[in-house]
């Protein structure tokens, strides 16, 4: 099951928590949104999972793809999220 997880300004959604992130909530997710600043908005194209960061991470912690996260909208990432 997918959980939110966040470290510092980067937030991610996947079934794997990355080292050093922590479980968030869906209202720090929002918060984040809403606020992206130079972070942007990013899934993996192999497994799905979202990022909220300027950089994604170079491998996907859950399928372990490397380079395989391109940026997406807010609209997309908000379906991917349900």
């Amino acid at each position: 099951m997918k959980k939110f997880y966040k470290s510092g300004e980067n937030i991610h959604f996947g079934v794997i928590k990355i080292e050093g992130y922590a479980d968030t909530s869906e209202e720090e997710v929002e918060k984040a949104i809403s606020n992206l600043g130079k972070r942007k908005l990013w899934r993996c194209n192999v497994c799905n999972d979202l990022f909220i960061g300027e950089i994604p991470p170079k491998q996907c912690p859950t399928c372990y793809t490397m380079d395989a996260y391109m940026e997406i909208n807010e609209k997309e990432f908000r379906e991917m999220m349900k």
